[in-house]
C-alpha cells in the first residue's frame, strides 16, 4: 500500500498550494469501508475550478483562514470560518472562489465508500452542501485522528478510518434531522410490502401484486403508503431498483447487459434510459466515477 505526501506543491493553473497526504486504499477497504483518498489542506488565491468526475469520492472540508465562495450544483454559497463543514460530491462540477484580494485556506479530506451516492441523495437539501455543527471540536479531533492513522498505519488502521468517518457522517445526519424516528408505526400492509421488496430487490415488482402481498386492495395499499409518508408504491419500487442498479454496477465483473438482465429490464437500452432519468448519468459514466 502506497502513501505519498505532497508538501506545498504549487499549481500555476490555479495558483494553489497543497499540503496533502494521498492514500491508495487496499482492495478490501475500497469494496467494504469508508476509505480516504487524500487528507490535508489547500490554499487558493485564484478561482479553482474542477470538472465532474475529475476525482472519485466526496470532499468534506472546512475553512481554516480567509474567505470566499463555493460554486456547486446550481448555487453559490459563502465560505468562511466558523462551525460549518461542507460535503461536496466529486461527480459534480465545482469552483472554489477566494474573496477578491484575499486567499482561501481549507482543510479536510476526500473519501469514498459503498453507497456514497445514497448519502448524497439523503443529506443534500436544496443543493446546500453546508452543515453547521454545534460541536465543531469533534470535527477537528476527527481530522487529527485520521492524520495520525494515515501516517502511522497501526494494525487495523483502515477499519479505524472507517469508524471515524462514520461518526462524522452521523453528525451530518443529525443536523438534517434525518435520524428522527417516525411518530407513528407503519400500517401492517405497508410493512409487509417493504419487507417483500427488501427481501427480493432484484424482482420487477408490480404495484398490484404487492397489494396481494400487503393483503389489501390496490387502492387500499396506495392510500396506506401516502398516509404513512412513504410516498407512492411506484416511487418506492423505483427507488429500490435504482439502489440495486448502483450496487450491481459497482461489481466490475458484471457487464451493463448483465445488470440489466438481473433487474429484469427488457433491454440494455431501457435500463440505461431508466438509470439516466433517475441519476443524470449513464451506467457507463457511473462506472467511470466509481473507478476514479
Amino acid at each position: 500500500m502506497e502513501i505519498s505526501v505532497k508538501q506545498t506543491e504549487m499549481s500555476a493553473a490555479t495558483d494553489s498550494a497543497d499540503n496533502l497526504i494521498f492514500v491508495d486504499p487496499s482492495p478490501v477497504a475500497r469494496r467494504l469501508l469508508w476509505h480516504l483518498f487524500s487528507i490535508g489542506s489547500r490554499r487558493v488565491t485564484q478561482p479553482d475550478r474542477h470538472e465532474r468526475f475529475e476525482k472519485p469520492g466526496a470532499h468534506m472540508f472546512w475553512v481554516q483562514s480567509g474567505a470566499g465562495e463555493l460554486e456547486y450544483r446550481s448555487t453559490r454559497g459563502e465560505l468562511k470560518r466558523g462551525k460549518s463543514v461542507w460535503l461536496v460530491d466529486m461527480s459534480k462540477p465545482r469552483t472554489y472562489l477566494p474573496a477578491p484580494g484575499k486567499h482561501l485556506s481549507i482543510t479536510g479530506f476526500r473519501f469514498g465508500g459503498p453507497g456514497l451516492e445514497f448519502w448524497h441523495e439523503e443529506i443534500r437539501n436544496e443543493n446546500n452542501a453546508e452543515f453547521v455543527l454545534d460541536d465543531f471540536k469533534f470535527v477537528t479531533r476527527t481530522q487529527t485522528e485520521l492524520l495520525r492513522l494515515v501516517r502511522r498505519r497501526p494494525t487495523g488502521w483502515e477499519w479505524q478510518v472507517h469508524l471515524r468517518i462514520t461518526e462524522l457522517l452521523g453528525k451530518l445526519l443529525m443536523t438534517r434531522k434525518l435520524l428522527d424516528s417516525p411518530h407513528a408505526e407503519l400500517p401492517p400492509p405497508v410493512v409487509r410490502v417493504l419487507n417483500a421488496i427488501a427481501a427480493n430487490p432484484l424482482r420487477d415488482w408490480k404495484a398490484k401484486e404487492l397489494a396481494v402481498v400487503g393483503k389489501v386492495s390496490y387502492s387500499g395499499l396506495r392510500a396506506a403508503f401516502q398516509k404513512s409518508g412513504q410516498g407512492t408504491v411506484h416511487e418506492h419500487i423505483q427507488r429500490a431498483r435504482l439502489d440495486q442498479a448502483r450496487l450491481l454496477l459497482a461489481d466490475k465483473r458484471l457487464s451493463i447487459k448483465d445488470v440489466s438482465g438481473q433487474l429484469s429490464f427488457s433491454s440494455e437500452f431501457y435500463f440505461s434510459h431508466f438509470f439516466r432519468h433517475h441519476t443524470g448519468m449513464t451506467p457507463t459514466d457511473f462506472r467511470k466515477h466509481l473507478k476514479g
